[in-house]
């Protein structure tokens, strides 16, 4: 079973929240207190990631990952809920609304893509943390998910990098293969609930511009753009990330 944790009175109006490549459900530990005011929110590791490690090591895919996602609210007994998911979280929250239309009731979809540039930049990255560990990747990915100074000013960014080194290599290279096969720029006109698009300013991973033509293709999407915000926006801009959250979902 795919690791999970909740939050909030079961008897509120369900909020599943999706995270990165590279970070497990702590990613959103700066905002769900406050949305869990709210909702009755569910976070959960993806595979390969965090306490889902141990389901990390076969090949995996995106419709694999919104699949564990509709195992845990059918386990909870949650017929339709709404999803906010980020980067990788994003992709998930896509496959869920191409795929279990009749289940997502509001999508959020933050920092992410219809297709993540080309394959081999993940097929090598996967390549480098099975050779080197994932140590190969660290400056890099702290490069793509903040700021200049925002890791060294903030503990809370910091933590997750640090927990990124906690991670199989085996599980983290897979999803790299699932992030690297994902790609529904032809289905998402298929997306039919309300849909609401976060983009960092400062994204270098999932720029305006590719947050505009995934907006595109969603039938009546809509697209804010958080100032100041690089990748995992919800953490160098929590406040902004979250009333934007609590004002769409």
């Amino acid at each position: 079973m795919i690791y999970y944790k909740t939050f909030g009175k079961q008897e509120s109006k369900a909020l599943v929240l999706g995270s990165s490549l590279g970070t497990s459900s702590n990613m959103w530990n700066n905002i769900v207190d406050d949305l869990a005011e709210h909702y009755f929110v569910i976070l959960f590791d993806t595979r390969g990631h965090g306490q889902s490690q141990v389901l990390g090591l076969e090949p995996l895919s995106v419709e694999q990952f919104a699949q564990d996602v509709i195992d845990i609210v059918d386990h909870l007994n949650i017929d339709k809920f709404a999803y906010v998911g980020l980067s990788l979280g994003g992709a998930i929250g896509q496959m869920l609304a191409i795929k279990y239309p009749e289940r997502v009731e509001r999508l959020i979809l933050c920092c992410t893509a219809s297709k993540f540039g080309e394959p081999a930049f993940w097929n090598d990255r996967a390549g480098k943390v099975l050779e080197d560990g994932m140590e190969a990747i660290l400056e890099a990915t702290k490069s793509r998910w903040y700021n200049p100074g925002t890791a060294e000013a903030d503990q809370f960014a910091q933590s997750l990098l640090d927990e990124l080194l906690t991670f199989n290599p085996v599980g983290y290279a897979n999803t790299c293969k699932a992030v690297a096969n994902f790609d529904v720029r032809a289905q998402l006109s298929e997306i039919k609930c309300p849909t609401l698009a976060i983009a960092g300013t400062e994204d270098l991973s999932t720029p305006i511009a590719v947050m505009q033509e995934l907006v595109n293709g969603i039938p009546n999407a809509e697209l804010i753009a958080v100032k100041g915000a690089a990748h995992i926006g919800n953490v160098e801009k929590p406040e902004e990330f979250k009333n934007a959250i609590l004002n769409f979902a």
